[in-house]
């Protein structure tokens, strides 16, 4: 982690250069080591200000505080973008679950995601009895699929039954 202090109208101590560089050492573990922080330490007045710029391959942060003192001034700072990171890494956390979550429904329900060609096909694979035309009719008015694949039980083949524009159910036979 590479940290720069500048002060404004303020000398930067040893003190708060290691209380600085010690209240950031948590972002290593949240943004990795390479982060580049720019720490800026004012004082107007009454009043001390730091604003503290974090920047990572990934994201860019800012905070500021401003009180009475210095020390708290960071602290406020530094609680700004600790918020802003954990909320960050709740949202990375959250897309890769969703997305572990909505494979494994796939997974579970027989849809598998493959890449032919460079298009995503969405393949559902099913193993059922053969059926009669009467019930893929039935079947298919239930579903809201505009048509249904099956295995005739009389002839053994299998049949595409299909929904018309004009609302009649169309038949293919193979």
């Amino acid at each position: 982690m590479n940290v720069d202090i500048t002060g404004r109208h303020v000398i930067i101590t040893p003190a708060i250069r290691n209380y600085v560089i010690k209240r950031l050492r948590k972002f290593a573990r949240l943004l990795g080591d390479d982060v580049t922080t720019h720490v800026i330490l004012g004082v107007e007045k009454d009043r001390h200000t730091a604003e503290i710029l974090m920047k990572s391959k990934l994201v860019d942060l800012t905070g500021t505080g401003e009180t009475k003192d210095m020390y708290s001034s960071i602290l406020r700072a530094i609680e700004k973008l600790e918020r802003q990171a954990l909320k960050r890494k709740a949202r990375v956390i959250g897309v890769k679950r969703q997305s572990a979550r909505s494979r494994s429904l796939a997974e579970r329900t027989g849809l598998v995601e493959g890449c032919a060609g460079g298009n995503g096909i969405l393949e559902e694979e099913s193993r059922r009895k053969p059926m009669a035309i009467e019930e893929a009719v039935l079947e298919l008015g239930e579903s809201d699929y505009p048509f249904i694949v099956f295995r005739n039980a009389e002839s053994g083949d299998v049949n595409v039954l299909y929904r018309r524009k004009d609302g009649t159910l169309g038949l293919i036979h193979t």
